[in-house]
């Protein structure tokens, strides 16, 4: 089964700096105009969808004062046009209307920033990040990009009004702080019904200063996802190689809950984690009993995960049992638990009612073996790294009646 693409090239014309636009069919421009993007906006920042629905009165739709057009096909009768022009896509499926996209001089390839209906949406940081952790799917890179800031802002005012989630990630979202605050500050005033999700190591937030700036921005609905790794020092700075990370990490989630913050503790399954699973549950609950919700997470192989492979992997039937007592010992105390990434044939079924249908939508896959399986509607599939090397030896295609087997099973996007 094919994943959605977050770009794909065209051929582009009349833009001299990179842009913003956000995608609008002439439907949407006419009854709502500037007002289809949720926050501050003008007609430059709109790109028109004008597909062969629109060939009967193009000329019409080329006058309008937008950013920018975009079109199936390329042609000398747009020559006179002095907007930018995106024309004859390569893949006609990436970009459609709601979408907000990025152009830039000089590049042939436009890329989504955000999609109108994911299930994924996010602003991205930073490349930079202070732990070089062992499975990391996005390997860290030593540069200044806080243009990342001014672009997220930009983003801000140009998504859809509504109450879907949006994730801020990288890299190290806590390295460019004065960044991060100002985003925060800016969903809070332009986007106050979306809820907000950090995905942070929580090492910078040892520092106490973070409170008052937390409790001063005081978003209504924002939750910071923190790794934590191991019940002891000496194994999470190992997965994350970085000294004194877990004493860090751990200041750091006590000063978010002085902020008042929700929180969520995030562990990665690999050979490395997994065999202290029940070990690691009684940690969180006995020093970390104010987390809203703990989320067990299967291995995204790639980035640095495929350099060590070794170090890594284990078959997820292998860990089910310590899976299980972990997930059933933090539930039965009154902490919400969700276990994302794996495929539902490998998971024991009475985990069923923690399961989640997680993988972003732009990197999920059905492989082969799941053409005949009756549970795709309600399992996370695979990720689009996804080699044999790392599949389990458990994957099989579901019966309905087996999908029944799976108790409590949500099937719902997390």
């Amino acid at each position: 089964m094919t994943m959605l693409r977050l770009d794909t090239q065209f051929e582009i014309q009349n833009v001299a700096t990179p842009k913003l636009f956000k995608v609008i069919t002439p439907e949407e421009f006419v009854s709502n105009g500037a007002a289809s993007c949720a926050g501050e906006a003008s007609f430059d920042d709109l790109m028109l969808w004008l597909d062969e629905s629109s060939t009967g009165n193009l000329d019409q739709w080329l006058s309008v004062p937008v950013g920018g057009f975009l079109l199936p096909r390329n042609s000398r009768e747009f020559d006179h046009v002095s907007a930018a022009l995106l024309m004859d896509p390569k893949d006609p499926l990436v970009v459609q209307p709601g979408d907000v996209i990025v152009v830039s001089p000089g590049s042939n390839v436009v890329r989504v920033l955000y999609r109108r209906g994911a299930n994924s949406n996010l602003l991205f940081m930073t490349d930079r990040c202070n732990s070089l952790c062992l499975m990391c799917s996005q390997p860290p890179k030593d540069v200044d990009d806080r243009w990342h800031i001014d672009e997220n802002l930009k983003l801000i005012d140009l998504v859809d009004q509504g109450t879907e989630q949006l994730g801020i990630s990288g890299g190290e979202p806590t390295l460019y702080r004065d960044g991060l605050l100002a985003i925060i500050e800016h969903a809070k005033k332009v986007l106050p019904e979306k809820s907000l999700h950090i995905l942070s190591n929580g090492r910078l937030l040892s520092d106490p200063t973070w409170i008052n700036d937390l409790q001063r921005v005081n978003h209504p609905n924002l939750t910071w996802g923190i790794p934590l790794y191991a019940d002891n020092a000496a194994d999470h700075d190992n997965v994350v190689q970085a000294p004194r990370a877990f004493s860090e990490t751990m200041a750091g989630l006590y000063n978010l809950q002085r902020a008042g913050q929700k929180i969520e503790i995030r562990m990665v399954l690999s050979k490395l984690t997994t065999g202290r699973l029940p070990e690691w549950a009684h940690f969180v609950f006995r020093n970390l009993p104010f987390v809203h919700h703990v989320a067990l997470m299967g291995i995204e192989n790639t980035g640095l995960a495929k350099k060590n492979y070794d170090q890594l992997w284990i078959d997820p039937a292998d860990y089910q049992a310590e899976l299980s007592n972990a997930a059933f010992f933090l539930d039965i105390r009154g902490i919400a638990v969700s276990i994302y990434n794996l495929p539902l044939c490998v998971l024991d079924p009475v985990l069923g009612r923690f399961y989640r249908q997680s993988i972003s939508d732009w990197k999920n896959l059905f492989i082969d073996a799941c053409q005949t399986c009756a549970a795709t509607h309600a399992c996370a599939g695979f990720f689009k790294s996804h080699s044999t090397k790392w599949q389990s030896r458990k994957i099989y295609p579901l019966s309905v009646d087996d999908l029944k087997d799976v108790q409590g099973a949500p099937h719902e996007t997390a």
